[in-house]
């Protein structure tokens, strides 16, 4: 590890911006103490089943399935009286874990973005990064969660700069913190703090979120378009789902390097029956390092040698029946 991440107030960020102890609304506090021992196959079983239901687009039953494997994991975690873990029994649980931890807390936090708690995904994506401040995803997540906040463009900076000081080498956290040095420089400090007093703001509505989208000259224009592609291929935020506008919108993201978009957009292509392009936008995803693109990309490849088995042995049957159009097909495949 490069070092811990802090929260915004140690860091020094201004008074205002940090984020409080969250009431717990939607998602589970962690309170666990696992002692060092080797996670359960129960946790691993939880977590695939989360990352299927993520895969089939059922976040409900995902983050159902994240917070069972996150209780299991974390029961007994020593809090103080604001219910916050201290960060280097966070990391003695994460490292004792082997980094499952850190990864269900990521995969929690993308899945209530997508539910729309955003509350949720900025608290679950912080506790991520301070379990285990070298993971670069988690610092991804929190910072896609902190600009669904509504947060002021140099708080989302402050988040960007903290994560490449333990992720140096990360070029989509590079290429997002000089996005949002151009966009400071341009138009001032956009947006709002994560907190208004002791009062959450209200993140930016569905139609600020299409205005954003639709601006290819303002360079948050990208992120905007996903957020918005993810939202019709859900039918959530009031619009109606719309997979046609998803693959607009996310082809946008995808086209500019977003990974989660990439995998996205695979996705949705694939319930559209197009699935030679999906296959080509998760293995971009893949490529860039998703592990959901890749395990769908691996269950796709799959499917695909198993049909690939089936026709070949109705091939040869039908050629030890002496079928001419099956001995030439065969022959084809080389048999």
């Amino acid at each position: 590890m490069h070092g811990t991440c802090k929260n915004s107030k140690e860091d020094g960020a201004r008074e205002g911006d940090e984020l409080p102890p969250r009431k717990t609304v939607g998602n589970t506090p962690i309170s666990s103490d696992c002692k060092g021992q080797v996670i359960s196959g129960e946790i691993e079983e939880l977590h695939a089943s989360a990352k299927e239901a993520v895969s089939a687009g059922n976040d409900t039953k995902a983050s159902h399935f994240y917070t069972m494997a996150i209780d299991v994991l974390a029961k007994g975690l020593k809090k103080d009286r604001n219910g916050r873990a201290r960060d280097e029994d966070l990391v003695a649980l994460n490292k004792s874990s082997s980094g499952r931890l850190s990864e269900l807390l990521c995969g929690r936090s993308h899945v209530y973005l997508r539910q729309g708690d955003i509350e949720a995904a900025v608290e679950d994506a912080e506790t991520c990064t301070r379990a285990d401040p070298s993971y670069e995803k988690g610092h991804l997540r929190l910072a896609v969660a902190y600009e669904s906040a509504g947060a002021s463009l140099s708080q989302q900076l402050e988040a960007c700069e903290r994560g490449l000081e333990n992720c140096p080498q990360s070029e989509i956290l590079v290429t997002r913190k000089w996005r949002l040095k151009k966009s400071i420089a341009e138009r001032g400090d956009v947006g709002q703090s994560v907190v208004d007093g002791d009062k959450p703001v209200q993140p930016w509505g569905i139609e600020q979120t299409r205005e954003l989208a639709d601006n290819d000259s303002d360079p948050r224009h990208s992120m905007a378009a996903a957020d918005l592609g993810r939202s019709f291929a859900a039918g959530a935020h009031g619009l109606k789902k719309d997979l046609d506008a998803a693959v607009r919108y996310l082809r946008k993201a995808s086209d500019a390097g977003d990974v989660s978009a990439q995998r996205d957009l695979g996705l949705v292509l694939l319930d559209l029956a197009q699935p030679v392009e999906a296959s080509e936008q998760l293995k971009a995803a893949a490529e860039a390092g998703d592990e959901e693109a890749a395990s769908v990309l691996q269950q796709l490849v799959a499917e695909a040698q198993e049909k690939e088995k089936d026709l070949r042995a109705q091939l040869e049957k039908l050629a030890g029946m002496g079928d001419p159009r099956a001995l030439s097909m065969l022959a084809e495949f080389g048999a």
